[in-house]
């Protein structure tokens, strides 16, 4: 049983006639004919009634035709993914994303690189702090898109551009900021928990020690921001969240600012796309850096 002959029989179904099918193939009618004779030998009976104008499948006729699809959409696929990496294209691309960073940032190009590379695996890695770093210099991540200060990625040699920007605030639950009895200090939070996210990464160079925490700070570690932001609406703790993910809750007033009068706690961040200065990459990647590359006009 050969492809070209279920070719035939597809043809033959969907157009209703011979010469139909065809046309359809760029085929003489004696070939297409010849094909569903074979296919007829082959499995020993007729697959078509021949006794109307239309050529209609027997029952037999039926059930091969269902499974030649199968086939042949699975024939489709395999050609297609050959084809994809005779380009030269990656079978899998790794793209590590802090996990504070909006998805509606990243998230457009990702589809753009589906539509373009459907045959591409492409693996999402969720990182913090210094873990994207991590992941683009140890080779584990082709890029990475993290809240990052320029000054770190040059002192790293990566390249980088400037994607987009986001507020980190410093928050807790009205219960918990009333408890704290209006604080005019950083040192005033103190004897509070501090709820603290864990870093993904190696923690090397300015990420050796644990930024925003103060000496003496009593704390609690979680291991995603989900988890952090529950113990914070809970009243468990206090900490920084990315203004995109607790909007809902500082709108209802789940959750408050901490507002200290001598120190300047908020910030905002810079979200940058980086790689390896002269990465060895693909098509793909390349492709998902040109889309990073018209977000920095105008991050």
């Amino acid at each position: 049983m050969k492809l070209e002959q279920l070719k035939a029989l597809r043809a033959v179904v969907e157009t209703g006639s011979v010469k139909a099918a065809s046309l359809r193939l760029n085929r003489t009618q004696p070939a297409v004919s010849q094909a569903l004779k074979a296919l007829e030998l082959q499995t020993g009976t007729e697959l078509f009634d021949r006794s109307g104008y239309r050529l209609d499948l027997t029952p037999v006729g039926r059930r091969v035709y269902l499974q030649s699809l199968r086939v042949l959409a699975e024939a489709d696929d395999l050609t297609q993914l050959v084809r994809h990496f005779e380009k030269g294209q990656e079978e899998t691309l790794t793209i590590a994303i802090d996990a504070s960073v909006d998805s509606g940032l990243w998230m457009p190009a990702l589809a753009k690189l589906q539509a373009e590379f459907p045959d591409t695996r492409v693996v999402l890695r969720a990182e913090m702090l210094s873990g994207a770093v991590s992941a683009v210099r140890s080779g584990e991540a082709a890029l990475a898109i993290a809240p990052m200060l320029s000054v770190l990625l040059e002192e790293e040699g990566l390249s980088h551009l400037r994607v987009g920007r986001h507020a980190m605030r410093n928050v807790a639950a009205p219960a918990l900021i009333a408890a704290m009895n209006a604080p005019s200090r950083l040192s005033d939070l103190r004897r509070f928990t501090q709820v603290i996210v864990h870093d993904s990464g190696e923690a090397g160079g300015m990420f050796d020690r644990e930024l925003g925490v103060q000496k003496g700070q009593r704390r609690w570690y979680v291991g995603d921001l989900h988890s952090k932001k529950a113990l914070l609406l809970a009243g468990l703790g206090w900490g920084r969240m990315p203004d995109h993910m607790i909007a809902a809750e500082l709108a209802s007033g789940a959750l408050q600012d901490i507002v200290l009068p001598h120190t300047h706690l908020p910030f905002e961040a810079g979200i940058y796309a980086f790689r390896q200065p002269r990465p060895v990459i693909g098509p793909v990647a390349e492709t998902l850096w040109h889309s990073f590359e018209a977000l920095a006009q105008n991050p």
